[in-house]
């Protein structure tokens, strides 16, 4: 099933909608899968011995009804992988912009030209078939040949009065769509600098939030050295530990910044406080005092 992108496919026939075929193909999925489910319950009895003449039978019983599970499983699989391609063209012809259509009064004067043409053409046979008897001096004949000739001028100008009308007509409607498309074009611009109008607002107040994190961060060389100079053991290993960027990245993940800034996806997210916690209070040690007592005692 082939389809154009005004909703109708190739045979004419009206197009299904994405929901109606998506619903089809889940009901087939289903199927497919009840059927598989069905297929591994008729699966042929093995033992480790010879099967006696009953269960000889039911795995012949078994082996017919497993291969018409596959072979409902193969159309079913086809099915489903036609519905596949369906919903994808359905989906592209509703995502697809519509070209507007003739007005309803547009469409009026091209059925009045089109019944016009035809009108002609059957003029135009008609005359065809009295001309020759008018010729030879039939009376009846030439009343309708002369009748002929007059409805086929009276509808030729007629024609040419709607083929005027419809020019006017398209013009017109043309113009609308196009004052339309500049009314629609406007909108949407003014909806766009408003919505830009509130990123700005979004970004100052980034700005001014990383503003307070960077004077915050800017505390932190004068906390380490004041935890150096505490007189306490330092164990520097775990201070620099979390002291690195990688600390500052998994802090970033816990809230969700590495996908704002230029950060390792990949780490743990860990909140800072926490990794201050659990690794900056055992790396302050308590210092040796045993050595200061003996110089005293001597």
């Amino acid at each position: 099933m082939a389809f154009t992108l005004d909703g109708i496919n190739r045979d004419g026939d009206e197009m299904k909608t994405s929901t109606q075929i998506l619903g089809e193909l889940e009901n087939v999925l289903t199927r497919i899968r009840r059927l598989q489910t069905e297929a591994d319950a008729n699966q042929p009895l093995r033992f480790n011995r010879r099967l006696s003449d009953v269960e000889q039978r039911e795995n012949e019983r078994r082996r017919d009804k497993g291969d018409q599970i596959a072979a409902e499983i193969v159309i079913a699989n086809a099915e489903a992988a036609q519905l596949r391609k369906d919903y994808a063209q359905a989906l592209e012809s509703e995502r697809a912009p519509k070209q507007p259509g003739p007005t309803p009064a547009l469409r009026v004067l091209y059925k009045r030209r089109d019944e016009c043409q035809r009108r002609l053409e059957q003029l135009h046979t008609e005359r065809a078939g009295h001309a020759l008897k008018a010729a030879e001096g039939d009376a009846d004949s030439k009343k309708l040949l002369l009748k002929c000739c007059e409805d086929q001028a009276r509808i030729a100008t007629e024609l040419e009065n709607l083929t005027l009308a419809i020019g006017g007509a398209e013009k017109r409607d043309a113009e609308e769509r196009r004052e339309f498309a500049e009314r629609d074009a406007d909108e949407k611009h003014r909806a766009g600098l408003a919505a830009a109008d509130q990123l700005i607002v979004w970004a100052t107040k980034m700005d001014n939030l990383l503003g307070y994190v960077g004077a915050h961060f800017a505390t932190l060389p004068d906390l380490q050295k004041a935890l150096a100079k505490s007189g306490a053991n330092i164990d520097t290993n775990r201070t620099n530990m979390i002291f690195s960027v990688a600390s500052r990245d998994r802090a970033a993940k816990a809230v969700g910044l590495h996908r704002c800034f230029s950060t390792d996806g990949t780490v743990t997210a860990t909140p800072l406080a926490e990794a201050f916690k659990s690794s900056l209070r055992s790396a302050v040690r308590r210092p040796n005092v045993k050595g200061k007592e003996h110089e005293h005692s001597n």
